[in-house]
């Protein structure tokens, strides 16, 4: 076991800033995610908590020690690297039980470990390939086994992007495997592991840590990332959204309760109630919307602020025809596209707020009344409950393109 703790970390290649001031503490037995895109830093992060790289500033410490000038071999990690470093000239049994060499670990030990890695990764019956002999997807599985057996002192596996040249299938169960493998007794691990699929960081993650651009965007639980993102940047990556331009209607009153409490037994809607509040926002309708914000930037917006009121394109409902009267937080459009995506459909609904044209996006799952009756061209009813409305400040629409990457 360790635990890890990061001290503004800083780190600059040439003129380019790579981190900017670092600060994260990742507990013992933690599975911990580092989530963003591709040239966030996540790697260059990585690479200095293992060693292979010293940072310009900052500290590293393990169980309170630092170990910011310790070599990758004095901290004795398992390291899975993104390019794989297989030694060529080995075998897969002999790369993935090279640290029992190293470490003199006994030798039918190791066997088992082997075999045990061997069979969760599919790759029995393989013993005696060499590197070049395998795909790009074995080659990865394994360098995973590998670094699952440099083990013997820290307890602590940093691995880069793992599952990223995996067949889909293989990738899920995978993700599992390894949380299992991370949180049991024989090993209790602490996980750092780092991705740019916010599907594979929900799902194995007990905390994650989304960087953009070298700087923390947020920290906290996957409940938290996804439902309470802090600004649009993370909001945007975990999912498809959809925005509209608002305006803060917080001391006016709204023809309906915004205010109501959930329905009994839905706990869901109730923790994100209790966690958060509502605010009326005028987006250019003749309704009132509303979407809930953390109490401190509630009380940071005032009346005719300008505000940005976000959904995501899974948490919009459907319904056929005109039933704004019905709804709240509802707009009438039409289908101007639907893509089947497999589990679900995707659809593009061309609406009207402030007098302009908008497409919004909805997702829902693929049955059969959305195949028959969810048609190119329909009038629809789009709308969404109020818990799941986010609010944010606005930041302007230059920031908003950029951020959303819009043209």
């Amino acid at each position: 076991m360790v635990h890890l703790e990061l001290k503004k970390i800083s780190k600059s290649f040439r003129n380019v800033r790579a981190l900017d001031s670092i600060s994260l503490e990742i507990k013992d037995e933690e599975y911990f995610i580092i989530l963003g895109p591709t040239g966030a830093g996540k790697t260059t992060l990585l690479k200095i908590i293992a060693g292979l790289l010293k940072p310009d500033s900052g500290k590293i410490l393990f169980d309170s020690k630092d170990v910011t000038k310790k070599t990758a071999g004095e901290r004795d990690i398992g390291f899975m690297f993104e390019n794989y470093a297989l030694f060529p000239h080995m075998n897969i049994v002999e790369n993935i039980s090279y640290s029992g060499r190293v470490h003199a670990r006994d030798s039918t030990l190791t066997q088992t470990l082997v075999d045990q890695v061997l069979m969760m990764t599919l790759l029995t019956g393989r013993n005696d390939a060499l590197p070049e002999e395998l795909s790009g997807g074995m080659k990865q599985r394994v360098a995973l086994c590998r670094s699952l057996l440099n083990l013997e002192q820290t307890r602590l596996l940093i691995l880069d992007e793992p599952l990223k040249a995996l067949d889909a299938g293989l990738r899920m169960n995978l993700r599992k495997e390894l949380q299992l493998m991370a949180k049991s007794k024989e090993l209790e691990l602490t996980v750092v592991h780092v991705t740019n699929d916010e599907q594979e960081a929900m799902m194995v993650a007990d905390r994650i840590a989304v960087i953009n651009q070298g700087t923390l965007a947020q920290v906290g639980t996957p409940y938290e990332i996804y439902y309470q993102p802090k600004n649009l940047f993370v909001a945007n990556f975990m999912s498809e959204i959809n925005y509209f331009d608002g305006i803060c209607m917080k001391n006016e009153k709204p023809l309906w309760d915004i205010y109501s409490k959930s329905k009994q037994g839905d706990k869901f809607f109730a923790q994100i109630q209790e966690d958060m509040v509502p605010m009326p926002i005028n987006i250019g309708v003749k309704e009132i919307f509303a979407g809930y914000l953390r109490e401190s930037l509630y009380n940071e917006i005032q009346q005719n602020d300008k505000v940005l009121l976000v959904v995501r394109a899974n948490q919009m409902k459907i319904r056929l025809g005109n039933r704004i009267n019905e709804k709240k937080n509802a707009l009438l459009g039409k289908i101007v596209r639907r893509k089947f995506m497999g589990v679900f459909y995707r659809f593009e609904i061309l609406i009207k707020v402030n007098k302009k044209e908008k497409i919004i996006v909805v997702t829902r799952p693929a049955t059969y009344e959305i195949y028959n009756s969810f048609l190119e061209n329909s009038e629809v009813t789009i709308y969404f409950p109020k818990e799941l409305g986010i609010v944010f400040k606005h930041l302007g629409d230059e920031v908003i393109k950029e951020v959303l990457k819009l043209e």
